[in-house]
């Protein structure tokens, strides 16, 4: 199968609703495709929010302001606000702490001919289409993220965020010293630098190679705009410091598009999202009034792997 034309894969409603889709089905077909919509269930955002939760050991929040709280009961939030378009990339994907599923549930889709799809493109499907000199050199170098965080923010996302607490335990700091790719270079009380190594590509459980790292965007700030200070910023680079060479950059954003797939959202629609293998973005919408919802989960699965 070839993945690049089955993903997501469309998992309809037969009647029974979203409660008799059986949990080992669902994680297959996640597996098979990296990503799976569910069309005609209409759950709800508390039943979409209750299904997730089947699948998941804690759901991990932006204390960022581009998103707002979407229930005061339960960690549903908006998907990133505004209507400009969003480069294809990971959720969180320059963390040490990412999130290995999404989820995003419609609330009420652009009005037709307005834009506003979520992009979905398989980093399996376009590791397959790279010419074999870029798949080696992205087999044999790694990525670094040095990340510049306000020590607020870096308290927000990691030592005092209850989700990171519960998959690596309450001293998160503790965890996040003890991993071996993980070096943190600056922690004063205005802010910490700390740089991430990860591979550029990793492998399935069953062989498959795909593109696992944020490589592709260009949302991240960087040190030197001009309110970098106060805000979250990134540099990624190889492993070596050295800058990602254009014909790279290129080549993945070349096949990255030519496999990406759009989501026309229906209201009731649901997605669930293999945050380590498919990366995800958004066209830019006319329409104010589209509305979708996220989880960012730390699934029954996760492992610190990246």
């Amino acid at each position: 199968m070839n993945p690049a034309h089955s993903m997501p894969l469309v998992i309809a409603n037969d009647g029974r609703g979203e409660t008799a889709l059986d949990d080992d089905s669902v994680w297959a077909a996640l597996d098979a495709h990296g990503a799976v919509l569910f069309h005609g269930f209409d759950p709800g955002a508390e039943g979409f929010y209750r299904f997730a939760s089947r699948f998941n050991r804690a759901f991990l929040t932006s204390p960022f302001g581009d998103r707002k709280n979407a229930s005061d009961r339960n960690e549903l939030q908006t998907v990133t606000l505004g209507q400009a378009g969003l480069s294809l990339h990971f959720e969180f994907g320059n963390s040490p702490l990412r999130p290995d599923l999404l989820w995003l549930f419609c609330r009420k889709p652009a009005a037709e001919g307005m834009g506003g799809e979520t992009l979905l493109s398989d980093g399996a499907a376009a590791f397959e289409k790279l010419d074999a000199p870029i798949q080696r050199s992205l087999l044999e170098r790694r990525i670094k993220y040095t990340n510049f965080v306000p020590r607020d923010a870096f308290e927000a996302i990691f030592t005092d965020n209850k989700a990171a607490k519960a998959v690596v335990g309450e001293d998160v700091l503790a965890a996040l010293r003890a991993d071996s790719d993980l070096d943190i270079t600056e922690m004063t009380d205005e802010r910490v630098v700390f740089e991430l190594t990860a591979p550029a590509v990793r492998r399935n459980d069953d062989g498959q190679m795909h593109i696992c790292q944020n490589i592709l965007s260009d949302a991240y700030k960087r040190p030197s705009d001009k309110d970098a200070e106060s805000s979250f910023s990134t540099l990624v680079t190889w492993e070596d410091g050295t800058e990602i060479d254009p014909q790279t950059k290129d080549a993945l954003r070349t096949v990255a598009f030519s496999v990406t797939r759009g989501i026309k959202w229906r209201a009731g629609d649901f997605a669930m999202v293999d945050n380590n293998r498919v990366l995800h973005g958004r066209r830019p919408t006319k329409d104010p009034e589209r509305d979708l919802l996220i989880l960012c989960s730390y699934s029954t699965r996760y492992g610190m792997r990246r």
